[in-house]
């Protein structure tokens, strides 16, 4: 028998074992009707496994027509591949046993794992976590329903339909069991070969992250297809996505499920605004992965990515020969957000020399006709080579019967131009407006186009162009420094103050501005006060207006002229995060009798609603410029998140926000703007002065650097509005409410 193996992490070389094991050992075998293990025997002997494939049943010497062993330590050879049909105690009990005789790898079925939280599967959950790390065993699951590998016939997939698998170039990842066979069949329909499917389950064994970093390495994958309800290890899952990219593998992710617990819990605006798929996209962002949105815009996805190469940016390229066509595509590329490539001259002037003086030179470019080949391939190189687009999407149907020579032979043309590729050309592919069923004609001349992407659906199609091309260039002229770096946080560096005022900046220092609340249930919310939400804002840097926290209506008036009207006052009071709705913000006070009646009115609301008072809050008036919200908030799965977007009462209202990670530089914070369509009222809309939106772009900044200093201490942060003056003027924020988690660390300011 083999040595007991050393506890390890995962790694490629644990995958490998996984995938291509020795043998595979069905423990809880039975012939009972419908049992999995039976169909799992079948899928192993029809899909042309080589290892010793053995049952284990201490009730039965026979099984499957072969024989059927009493236990692990029975077996003729050392056992490799567990693969468990037995109850989620009885799991924990048989991979003790079969580490001790060598087992490197399984596949757990078994639910009762803490799939619903309760306490006992969560007790199992974590004994089998320390099983897996301290044996080393590479395990698929729990809760699943098993993988497959074309290069070495393993099967553990349940499921007698599964069709065999190939040796690539796609492998699919799920957490859903009865997806493995619907998405596989799917790629096999458009004659895509599947190498490897796995059934993840809970991911307590490997997770997404494990096979991803495996797959990353394997010559023969192209595109990793992943269906993703949850992440368990976020930075990992990051690394490994990159690593892919690096590796020239497009990850391909449709992913659901929720935050809902973060949700719920949010007191800031950000927190209620983010979704997961929000969460995702931002973190996901610079790591190559590319989230769609339908497992049929995936299935579409992998069909382009493995059939060709990945379009080099966002520009795309149409060709067609129907008018109709051209109005469906322009609406459609419009509708989805699609970038269409704008045509030099040089590139109109090679389609004229193409089609003749009549010619149309557009995107779309309608051809009119069906084109004699020559013709067909010169208006392709021209869009293809010109350097004016990146993908070059052509509307074209398969023959359903045989005998239609210019149409295959404008595909043959156009297969070997896409095979011939080249880093100066256009990714090219083929797109057939409707999902037609395949013609047995149509499926022979399939097969002879290995290298060309045959596209279905309009809008499926349009839609995965957004997701996969990269963000459009900005629009409009940029603001000076946009495309710079980083500014380091030093916001005030360029920034004159508003007009009239010098806003207060703070040094940098970050964690000694956090107030100590002790007591309590641990890790709960907790809400700051206005300043003291300000004071930690502030210490990054982002400019705010100049104010005074007050205690009397003599103070408050005091602060008034030393501030200068006109001025605004708010109650201060940590138990009413957002104090707009409760009435107690009071704008424009423009004299000394409205700065007195203005804090008496205060007082007067605040003990009707019944909440303390903690002081009254005196600023300065900013008046102009665009009002705009940044937050930062923290996904249950992916971890922090940066949000910018239209904000004050429009926030709740319009919903427009665009989301990144946290460490950016300028470029990106300023990508992430012109995603909004707020970005027309900082570029200056209809004759209204551009705003600074670079200051704005240096707050993202800084408040992602301090989003990772604060760590896990910080909950989420909201600043809203915050306001950006017009260009040069800078941005200053009028309000701000901190959220942190509770701790009972006896040291003021702690993080723990």
């Amino acid at each position: 028998m083999s040595p007991k193996p050393q506890p390890q992490e995962p790694n490629p070389l644990m995958i490998d074992q996984l995938f291509h094991p020795r043998n595979v050992v069905l423990i809880g075998a039975s012939d009972r009707p419908g049992h999995w293990s039976g169909r799992v025997w079948g899928n192993l002997h029809r899909c042309g496994f080589k290892g010793g494939v053995y049952a284990v049943n201490p009730t039965r010497a026979e099984i499957f027509g072969a024989r059927c062993y009493p236990s692990l330590d029975a077996l003729p050879e050392a056992p490799d591949h567990l693969a468990l049909f037995v109850p989620a105690d009885v799991t924990l009990e048989m991979l003790e046993a079969g580490a001790k005789l060598g087992a490197r790898s399984a596949t757990l079925f078994a639910a009762g794992f803490g799939e619903g939280g309760d306490a006992v599967g969560q007790e199992r959950a974590t004994r089998l976590r320390e099983i897996l790390q301290r044996t080393g065993i590479a395990a698929a699951g729990p809760n699943c329903m098993g993988l497959a590998c074309g290069r070495s016939g393993l099967v553990t997939i349940a499921d007698e339909t599964l069709q065999p698998l190939t040796t690539g170039p796609i492998a699919v990842l799920t957490q859903s069991g009865m997806l493995t066979s619907t998405i596989n069949r799917a790629l096999n329909d458009r004659g895509l070969g599947v190498s490897h499917i796995v059934s993840c389950g809970n991911q307590v064994g490997l997770t997404f992250s494990d096979y991803i970093d495996a797959l990353a390495e394997d010559d023969g994958v192209k595109v990793i297809l992943c269906y993703i309800e949850m992440i368990r290890d976020a930075e990992r899952f990051l690394a490994a996505s990159a690593k892919a990219a690096a590796h020239g593998k497009a990850v391909v992710a449709v992913k659901i499920g929720g935050s809902e617990e973060a949700r719920a819990a949010a007191l800031a605006h950000t927190g209620a605004m983010v979704g997961s798929t929000d969460a995702f996209d931002a973190a996901t962002s610079g790591c190559g992965l590319i989230r769609v949105g339908s497992l049929e815009e995936a299935v579409e996805a992998a069909e382009l990515l493995s059939r060709g190469p990945r379009p080099r940016g966002p520009r795309v390229a149409f060709m067609t020969n129907s008018g109709a066509m051209k109005s469906l595509m322009t609406e459609a590329a419009s509708r989805h957000g699609v970038t269409r490539a704008s045509l030099s001259a040089s590139t109109q002037a090679a389609i004229r020399a193409a089609l003749g003086d009549d010619a149309e030179p557009a995107n779309p470019l309608d051809t009119k006709r069906t084109l004699p080949t020559d013709t067909y391939m010169a208006c392709v190189d021209a869009l293809a080579s010109s350097g004016d687009a990146d993908l070059v999407v052509l509307i074209e149907e398969l023959p359903r019967e045989a005998g239609i020579a210019r149409k295959v032979a404008n595909l043959n043309a156009l297969h070997d131009f896409a095979a011939r590729g080249g880093a100066e050309c256009a990714a090219v592919a083929v797109l057939s407006p409707l999902a037609l069923a395949d013609t047995p004609a149509m499926l022979e001349l399939r097969a002879q186009l290995p290298h060309l992407p045959l596209l279905r659906g309009l809008d499926t199609t349009m839609r995965l162009l957004a997701r996969l091309t990269f963000p459009p260039p900005l629009r409009g002229r940029c603001p000076a420094g946009a495309e710079g770096g980083d500014t380091d946080g030093d916001v005030s560096a360029s920034k004159t103050p508003p007009s009239g005022a010098s806003c207060q900046r703070q040094a940098s220092g970050l964690t000694r501005h956090l107030p100590h609340k002790g007591g309590g249930k641990e890790k709960a919310a907790v809400p700051l006060s206005e300043p003291e939400s300000k004071r930690i804002v502030a210490s990054c840097g982002i400019a705010m207006p100049r104010e005074e926290v007050v205690h009397t209506p003599a103070e408050a008036l005091a602060a008034a002229r030393r501030i200068g009207y006109p001025v605004v006052m708010k109650a201060v009071s940590s138990a009413v995060p957002h104090k707009s709705d409760a009435g107690l913000v009071i704008l424009d006070i423009a004299d000394d009798a409205s700065a007195r009646t203005a804090a008496a009115t205060l007082h007067a609301r605040c003990n009707k609603l019944g909440v303390p008072l903690e002081g009254l809050l005196v600023a300065q008036r900013i008046k102009g410029g665009v009002e705009m919200v940044l937050g930062l908030t923290r996904d249950a799965e992916m971890g922090p998140v940066l949000m910018v977007g239209l904000g004050g009462v429009w926030l709740e209202v319009l919903h427009d926000v665009a989301f990144t990670g946290l460490d950016i530089d300028r470029a990106q914070a300023m990508a992430a703007i012109h995603r909004t369509k707020a970005w027309a009222l900082l570029d200056g809309f209809r004759g209204t002065p551009r705003r600074d939106a670079t200051a704005l772009a240096d707050a993202m900044v800084a408040l992602g650097r301090l989003g990772r200093e604060l760590g896990d201490r910080l909950l989420s942060i909201d600043i809203n509005p915050i306001v950006v003056l017009n260009e040069g003027q800078g941005a200053v924020a009028l309000d701000a409410l901190v959220v942190l988690r509770q701790t009972s660390d006896a040291t003021p300011g702690g993080i723990t």
